[in-house]
C-alpha cells in the first residue's frame, strides 16, 4: 500500500515548520472498560489509505546537494518487472515482451537503411535484452569479432559519492544452423571473456534478426544492493558498414553520459507524482541511496523541488512509493545509521522563510520497523536577516546514538537588537544570551530525547545533568526534580486492564499486541498506552478514565488480523492530542460474486474515553492483476490548525474508461470515494468540523 506522511517539527516550531502530509465516516459507539464498539458502518465497495501508490542512498553519509549521479526518472528506455504470468521465453521470438523502443541516435557513420529496436526486463535473478535488427546485409561469422554486426549494452550503476560504475557488454546472434550466439564482456578485466551464465537466442525475421538475452544480475557485484538509479544504452554496430545506431550517448569511459534506465518502482513515481505534476524529465536536485528499511537493497530517495520521494525494488513490493510535499527549501539531506538498527536515518535540513527572516531546522526523519518517515528529532539551528547581515546560529554534531547542540556567536544581533522570536521552546535556536549553552539528545524509543544542558556562563541551570539511572534510561529533565520511574501500582494497573480485557474478549493470556504505542491521546497530559491486539483497538492509561477502565474498538471492516496493516498515531485534527491511524487492506465481495482488493485508511479520535471514527477514505481498488491507485494527502488546514485532507485521481494500471466495471463513487457517504483518472471529480478537500473530516 502506498501512504504518504506527515513529517511535523515539535513543541511550537510545529506551526512555522509544518508540513503537509498525505493520507468523516460515522462515530463508532463508545466502549467502556467491559463494551466495545465495531467499526462496521462500511457497507459500499471502499477502503482507504494515505498518500499515493502507484502501481506498479549510494552508501553511508551520502549528502545532499550535486553529486555527479543526479539523473531524472525517464529515459528513452526502461527496465519493466517480468509478468509472472507471461515470463521470457528464450527463443528469440518476441511476443511475449512489451513494446520496443527504437533507436534514433546515429552514433558514429550513416545508419541509413538500419534500425534497431530494444526492450528491457529483468526479475529477482537476471537481466532480459530483447532487439530487432534491421540491416539488409548481415554479417555473422563464429570469430564473434569487432568484424561481425553486434550489439552492445552499456549498464552503470551508483557506486559512491559523485560516481559510477559502468560495465560494457556485446551480443552476438549465431547463425541458425552453423553457429550459437555469445555474450561477451567488452569492459573490464574479463574483457573478450563469455559473461558467466549469460545465453541469447536468435531468430530471423525479414530485413534482419530478432533476438532474446539474460544476464545474470550477479554478473555485476553492485546489483546485489543497487538496482535503482541505472543508466543505461543499447547501440548496433554495423560492421561492413562502420555505423553505430543507438538508443543514447555515453559509454563505459564516460558513464555520466549515459541516459537513464528506470527501474518498475522508479516508473511508478513517475506515473503517480512526477508525469501529474510535470516533472516526469526533470533531474532531481538530491538523489541519494541508501538501506532505509526492508531487505539490504537500497531505496531511492529523491527530491524533485519541493516534493520528496522514496522507492526501491524492496519498498511497498516494489511498485509502490513514497511522497511528500515539503515546506521550505530541502537544502541537503544525509544518510547515517544513528540509532544503531543497521538502517539508515536521513539527516535533513530545511530552510523556511517566515516573518522577513530565513530559518533553518534540521531534522531527523527515520523508518523505524514501518516504510513512513517519522520525525525523530527537530531543531532549529540558524535565523538569519532578511538583508543576509545578521545572524544567530547553532553548532550541531550528530553522532551515533546521539545529537548535541550548542551555541555559537552571533552576527550583527545581540540581547539589545534581536527580535522577538517568532516562537519559542525546546526546539529553537540557543542563543549566546540565553540560558543555555548546549543541549544533548539521546535514542530512547525511536526518538531523540533530551539527557542534559550546559548553562551560559554566570546563568542559572534550569536543568541539571542527568544521574546515571536517568541517563540509561532516556529520561528527560525539567526545572523541577528528575522524572520517577512508573510504579508499581501503574505497571500493576497495566498488567490488571490487559487480564481484564483478555477474560473480556477471551483472548489468551499473554497474547502480545502487534503494535503498542505510547502517546497522549485523551485526558491529561500524561501518555496512554495504543494498543493493537488482533483486530482491537486497546486504548488505556493513568489519566484516561480514571486510570482503571480501558477503552475497545474491533475493526469489523477487515477480515482478519494480518489484514490491518498499520496502526500510527498523529496530531491530524490539531487539538493537541494525538489521533490513530489504521492502514489495511480490505477483500470486499460484489455482487457478482467477485472478491476486490481495496486498500484503506481509517483515522479515529479519542475524546472523553470514547473511540470514534472521524475519516475514512478508498485509494486503491484492485482485481484480476488491474489496479486504480488514488491520490491522498494532508495539507495545512485553512483554518491553521491541524490538516485537511485532499483527494485527487491517480493512476489506471490494466483498466481504461471503457473497461472498468464500476462507476465514480460519490463523496459524502461512510467513506470518502476514490477519484478515477477520467471521471470529472478532480480533487476534493475535507476539513474537520469538531466531529468529523467533511467537504465545506
Amino acid at each position: 500500500m502506498k501512504r504518504a506522511f506527515c513529517i511535523l517539527s515539535t513543541g511550537s516550531l510545529a506551526t512555522l515548520f509544518a508540513l503537509g502530509c498525505g493520507g468523516g465516516g460515522a462515530p463508532a459507539k463508545a466502549p467502556d472498560a467491559k463494551d466495545s464498539a465495531k467499526d462496521d458502518s462500511i457497507g459500499e465497495l471502499a477502503a482507504a489509505q494515505g498518500g499515493l501508490a502507484s502501481l506498479g542512498g549510494a552508501g553511508n553519509r551520502e549528502q545532499g546537494g550535486a553529486t555527479g549521479t543526479e539523473v531524472a526518472m525517464t529515459g528513452p528506455l526502461r527496465a519493466e518487472e517480468v509478468d509472472r504470468q507471461n515470463p521470457v521465453r528464450l527463443d528469440g521470438v518476441l511476443k511475449e515482451w512489451h513494446a520496443r523502443s527504437a533507436a534514433k541516435e546515429a552514433l558514429e557513420g550513416s545508419t541509413s537503411g538500419l534500425g534497431l529496436a530494444v526492450a528491457v526486463q529483468y526479475d529477482d535473478a537476471k537481466v532480459y535484452v530483447a532487439g530487432e535488427i534491421t540491416d539488409p546485409k548481415l554479417t555473422r561469422t563464429k570469430a564473434h569479432g569487432d568484424g561481425d554486426d553486434r550489439v552492445t549494452m552499456t549498464l552503470a550503476f551508483p557506486s559512491g559519492r559523485g560516481s559510477l560504475k559502468a560495465y560494457e557488454i556485446g551480443f552476438w546472434a549465431g547463425k541458425p544452423g552453423e553457429s550459437s550466439g555469445v555474450v561477451k564482456w567488452l569492459s573490464g578485466a574479463s574483457k573478450g571473456e563469455s559473461v558467466a551464465g549469460a545465453r541469447i537466442v536468435e531468430a530471423d525475421i525479414k530485413g534482419g534478426y530478432s533476438f532474446e538475452a539474460a544476464i545474470p544480475w550477479s554478473s555485476f557485484p553492485e546489483a546485489r544492493t543497487m538496482r535503482l538509479g541505472l543508466r543505461g544504452a543499447l547501440r548496433y554496430h554495423d560492421a561492413d558498414g562502420h555505423a553505430v545506431l543507438g538508443t543514447g550517448p555515453g559509454n563505459a569511459e564516460h558513464a555520466a553520459n549515459l541516459p537513464a534506465l528506470p527501474t518498475a518502482s522508479e516508473q511508478a513515481v513517475v506515473d503517480g507524482l512526477l508525469g501529474p505534476k510535470n516533472l516526469a524529465g526533470e533531474t532531481p536536485k538530491i538523489d541519494v541511496f541508501a538501506d532505509v528499511t526492508g531487505d539490504e537493497r537500497k531505496e531511492r530517495i529523491s527530491v524533485f523541488g519541493r516534493f520528496f520521494t522514496i522507492c526501491g525494488p524492496g519498498y511497498r513490493g516494489g511498485k509502490q512509493f513514497f511522497w511528500r510535499e515539503i515546506a521550505g527549501d530541502l537544502v541537503t539531506l544525509e544518510t547515517r545509521d544513528l540509532e544503531g538498527r543497521g538502517k539508515d536515518d536521513l539527516v535533513v535540513r530545511r530552510r523556511v522563510t517566515s516573518n522577513a527572516m530565513q530559518h533553518e531546522v534540521l531534522e531527523i526523519w527515520s523508518l523505524g520497523s514501518g516504510d513512513e518517515p517519522v520525525t525523530a528529532f527537530s531543531q532549529e539551528i540558524a535565523i538569519t536577516s532578511s538583508d543576509g547581515k545578521k545572524r544567530v546560529s547553532n553548532a550541531i554534531r550528530v553522532s551515533s546514538k546521539e545529537v548535541e547542540v550548542s551555541v555559537e556567536p552571533a552576527t550583527g544581533w545581540d540581547m539589545s537588537n534581536f527580535p522577538d522570536a517568532p516562537f519559542e521552546g525546546e526546539n529553537a535556536v540557543l542563543l549566546p544570551w540565553g540560558n543555555v549553552k548546549s543541549r544533548t539528545f539521546r535514542y530512547d524509543k525511536g526518538k531523540l530525547t533530551k539527557v542534559s544542558e550546559v548553562p551560559q556562563a554566570g546563568k542559572a541551570a534550569p536543568f541539571a545533568k542527568a544521574n546515571a539511572a536517568s541517563e540509561s534510561q532516556g529520561s528527560s529533565l525539567d526545572t523541577g526534580p528528575s522524572p520517577s520511574p512508573p510504579s508499581a501500582k501503574t505497571a500493576d494497573m497495566a498488567k490488571a486492564l490487559l487480564d481484564a480485557y483478555a477474560r473480556d474478549t477471551g483472548t489468551p493470556a499473554g497474547t502480545k499486541p502487534r503494535f503498542d504505542l505510547e502517546v497522549s491521546v485523551d485526558g491529561d497530559s500524561r501518555p496512554e498506552r495504543v494498543l493493537l491486539i488482533g483486530r482491537d483497538v486497546v486504548v488505556f492509561g493513568p489519566g484516561f478514565k480514571g486510570g482503571n477502565a480501558y477503552s475497545r474498538l474491533t475493526l469489523s471492516q477487515f477480515e482478519t488480523d494480518k489484514d490491518v496493516a498499520e496502526m500510527t498515531v498523529r496530531d491530524v485534527t490539531g487539538d493537541g492530542a494525538a489521533d490513530i491511524v489504521i492502514r489495511g487492506l480490505r477483500r470486499v465481495t460484489t455482487p457478482q460474486g467477485e472478491k476486490v482488493d481495496v486498500d484503506g485508511m481509517f483515522i479515529y479520535q479519542v475524546k472523553s474515553g470514547n473511540i470514534a471514527r472521524i475519516f475514512a477514505v478508498e485509494t486503491s481498488r484492485g482485481f484480476g492483476g488491474k489496479r486504480i491507485q488514488g491520490l491522498s494527502q494532508f495539507v495545512p488546514a485553512k483554518s491553521g490548525k491541524g490538516f485537511d485532507i485532499e483527494l485527487r485521481p491517480g493512476v489506471a494500471k490494466g483498466w481504461t474508461e471503457k473497461t472498468y466495471p464500476w462507476p465514480q463513487d460519490k463523496p459524502g457517504g461512510s467513506i470518502e470515494p476514490l477519484l478515477l483518472p477520467w471521471g470529472k471529480l478532480q480533487v476534493l478537500r475535507y476539513s474537520f468540523n469538531g466531529t468529523q473530516y467533511a467537504t465545506p
